[in-house]
């Protein structure tokens, strides 16, 4: 991770190299362009992005679950669908739903950006979630999925960027797993340190999803669990289709339960009316190849994963929030 100014700003030099990178979201408030073009730009918008998400937090954190939710959905959605991002989600759905017209996009991207707004607050809201959850939480656990999460055996719990995602982690808190959360920092460092003070409210260890495999490693031999969101695009990987569009695919994930004898897992949370939720967990995966190679095993299990998140972005379309493009740019339409 780049250094930053003692003030928590990047500078102009560091802002201008995450600009360039590829696949990395920046801003809300500028174009990308601009800000590779006028870093004193970029520096001032991170500043504003940085308080205007301080001061929705704060208010939110006043107020209750329904209304914050409320607040939070009105502010992402009126800033992020005329955002850059906008444009990337719009590109996703093109190829996940080639046959909606572009003005069933536009509607489904404005959104995707209140259901982000939902997910600021439910991870806000968390624990106050978890106190309420004999009102508020359904567990829906398969019959091999129950026996599992009564071991406690080490586990790579997947999920995607479907409804409320921050609420699925609950699930290892109710049956009292270790859990490694795997997080992508946010190029904002000043958004970055406000992230990292919430996701450590709710008491799991934060593994950045650019520290390599040896914290993951060292998690599953100590009997530990991790958990993530694996429906976006890696910087490395191998193409797998993705609603029939080969994507770039992490398979690593997979190929370390394989590895270190821990299971693989997917679950989801759904939002229902009146505040509450539903989280499902599925049978642990078994692989459809078993006496193949690990790497051929890890592709294997990885499509099964797809296949899941490919039944929730579609019964769910609008809560997929994916911000960043998921194929690759030679099928951008």
């Amino acid at each position: 991770m780049a250094s930053v100014h003692p003030s928590g700003t990047a500078s102009s030099a560091q802002i201008r190299a995450r600009t360039e990178s590829s696949g990395v979201p920046e801003f809300y408030l500028i174009p990308k362009r601009l800000a590779r073009k006028a870093p004193i730009l970029a520096t001032i918008a991170q500043r504003v992005e940085a308080a205007a998400f301080r001061s929705i937090f704060w208010l939110m954190s006043k107020l209750s679950i329904a209304s914050a939710m409320r607040l939070s959905a009105f502010a992402f959605g009126l800033v992020g669908s005329r955002s850059d991002k906008a444009a990337k989600a719009r590109e996703n759905l093109a190829i996940a739903f080639p046959h909606q017209s572009q003005e069933w996009r536009e509607k489904t991207t404005r959104q995707i950006f209140r259901n982000l707004g939902y997910s600021a607050a439910e991870l806000l809201k968390l624990e106050q979630i978890w106190e309420e959850r004999d009102e508020r939480i359904e567990f829906v656990l398969e019959p091999e999925a129950l026996k599992h999460m009564l071991s406690k055996r080490a586990t790579i719990f997947l999920t995607a960027h479907v409804g409320a995602w921050q609420v699925a982690s609950l699930v290892t808190r109710q049956y009292g797993f270790t859990i490694n959360a795997i997080y992508a920092p946010e190029s904002n460092p000043n958004i970055q340190k406000l992230m990292l003070g919430l996701r450590r409210s709710f008491g799991e260890k934060l593994i950045p999803a650019d520290a390599g495999p040896r914290p993951l490693l060292k998690a599953l031999h100590a009997g530990e669990s991790i958990i993530m969101a694996m429906d976006t695009r890696p910087d490395t990987g191998k193409l797998l289709p993705f609603f029939g569009v080969d994507a770039l695919t992490n398979t690593s994930a997979v190929g370390l339960a394989l590895r270190t004898d821990a299971a693989v897992v997917v679950s989801r949370c759904e939002r229902l009316p009146q505040g509450r939720y539903r989280i499902t967990v599925y049978d642990p995966l078994v692989s459809p190849i078993p006496d193949a190679p690990v790497k051929e095993q890890a592709i294997a299990l990885t499509e099964i994963v797809h296949r899941h998140f490919e039944n929730w972005i579609r019964e769910y379309p609008e809560q997929w929030v994916c911000l960043k493009r998921r194929w690759p740019k030679a099928h951008k339409l």
